[in-house]
């Protein structure tokens, strides 16, 4: 029989956990600017019917944002002045923002700053579907 050989510590087989450690962070890293980088999606779903049920209307206030700097609503030209007005006096709950594709965007921050200065809760940006 042949005598087993006892290791020295130096010889003896060890598991190197660092570079298993540095793989899992950057996967992690990764993982975690992948979920931010990407677009919140909606769902479109299908309601049910219901036999009994609430019919409930939204009184949006709704603006156009022209590329000169105009403002529009429901086909007449209103200052900021005005908008700020009319918002305080209706106090709408959701403010549709229907701006040019050319328009400056100061205009369009300028209303979004105005509409929650007079606290509408929503803001809803139109835009047109791709075809």
């Amino acid at each position: 029989m042949r005598r087993r050989r006892r290791l020295s510590y130096d010889e003896r087989a060890y598991i190197d956990v660092v570079p298993l450690v540095d793989t899992l962070l950057a996967v992690f890293l990764f993982l975690a600017l992948l979920a931010f980088q990407s677009p919140i999606t909606f769902l479109t779903v299908k309601l049910p019917f219901a036999k009994e049920g609430e019919k409930l209307t939204l009184e949006v206030f709704r603006v156009q944002v022209f590329k000169e700097g105009r403002y529009e609503m429901g086909g007449k030209e209103v200052s900021l002045q005005e908008l700020e007005r009319l918002l305080e006096e209706k106090k709408p709950k959701t403010l549709v923002l229907e701006a040019e594709e050319d328009a400056p965007h100061k205009f369009v921050v300028e209303l979004m700053d105005l509409g929650k200065r007079k606290g509408v809760e929503s803001l809803l940006i139109g835009v047109r579907k791709r075809r």
